[in-house]
């Protein structure tokens, strides 16, 4: 899948997504709990889920940055169950807010496929899964409402 910016996509392909807790240049893939203190550095919406939630709860969060322009892109909060509850993209311009978007809907996928493996579901089952899905994503976009 190509995101619609060659740097990104040679961005992903260098480093990959991370599934597990680590960093690169490109991304940085964190736990927190619920009132962990390094809420602190992640935007407002998401510092107010993290501090108002139950330390019994878990949360990943997905940090995007554009290393040539030494800038944030785009940050993913997801739950315990690996649904994404919030995202900030840090860019207004429409084509880099479109790569945010296809970043979504990779992480999104990578999710699945784990999650899929893990319970053992066939590949044919995982692609069709995946793209009830995607069409899913492009229909809340607004883009196709009518």
């Amino acid at each position: 899948m190509t995101t619609g910016l060659k740097a990104v996509d040679q961005l992903i392909e260098k480093f990959g997504i991370l599934s597990s807790p680590g960093q690169d240049q490109f991304q940085r893939l964190t736990h927190l709990f619920g009132g962990d203190k390094r809420a602190d550095s992640l935007p407002f919406c998401m510092y107010q889920k993290v501090m108002g939630a139950p330390v019994s709860r878990r949360f990943t969060v997905h940090h995007f940055y554009l290393p040539y322009k030494n800038c944030k892109l785009a940050t993913f909060m997801f739950n315990e169950k690996g649904e994404l509850i919030e995202q900030v993209y840090f860019t207004k311009m429409s084509r880099m807010v479109n790569v945010c978007r296809k970043l979504q809907r990779i992480l999104l996928e990578e999710k699945d496929l784990r999650e899929n493996a893990s319970q053992g579901i066939p590949q044919e089952a995982k692609l069709q899964k995946g793209m009830l899905q995607q069409d899913r994503v492009w229909t809340r976009t607004g883009q196709f409402a009518a």
